[in-house]
């Protein structure tokens, strides 16, 4: 049996120009987001995780659970925290290509996957889809689905 795709969504190359588009807002927020984060003596980038980890000795519960959060509980990042600013816009052109492609995915059928997220007392880190919280911010959406697993 054949299956028909709708090379509309399936041809990832069809979203390049409004991908482009976005990514070049998000970058140009990015930056300012940067300028006034540094008038305001303000943390410009993403919260590591380790940093928390490491101060309030925390330990990995073993359940983890799907549920939809809300975008604005995200606060950092295992292990990319550099590579984003406090509200996950792209802080380098270098992002790019990766970042295109979540964005062209986040309009197709299938749409993403979840998230993988931990949390650390009602604060939510990335530890897997940093590219798809950025393109879910970018397009104003206000919640994702995640995996999270509690910190305690």
């Amino acid at each position: 049996m054949v299956v028909a795709t709708d090379t509309l969504w399936e041809d990832l190359s069809f979203w390049s120009e409004p991908a482009e588009q976005a990514f070049a807002r998000a970058r140009r927020q990015a930056n300012r987001e940067a300028r006034m984060d540094r008038r305001r003596g303000r943390r410009s980038t993403l919260v590591s995780f380790d940093e928390i980890e490491s101060i309030a000795g925390l330990l990995p519960e073993s359940m983890e659970r799907y549920q939809i959060v809300p975008l604005s509980q995200i606060v950092g990042s295992v292990g990319k925290s550099d590579l984003f600013t406090r509200s996950f816009l792209p802080k380098s052109g270098r992002l790019r290509r990766r970042w295109k492609r979540a964005f062209a995915v986040a309009h197709g059928l299938r749409g993403y996957q979840p998230v993988e997220l931990y949390d650390a007392d009602g604060r939510l880190y990335v530890v897997d889809g940093h590219f798809r919280v950025s393109v879910a911010g970018a397009l104003g959406t206000e919640t994702i689905q995640a995996r999270v697993r509690r910190w305690v």
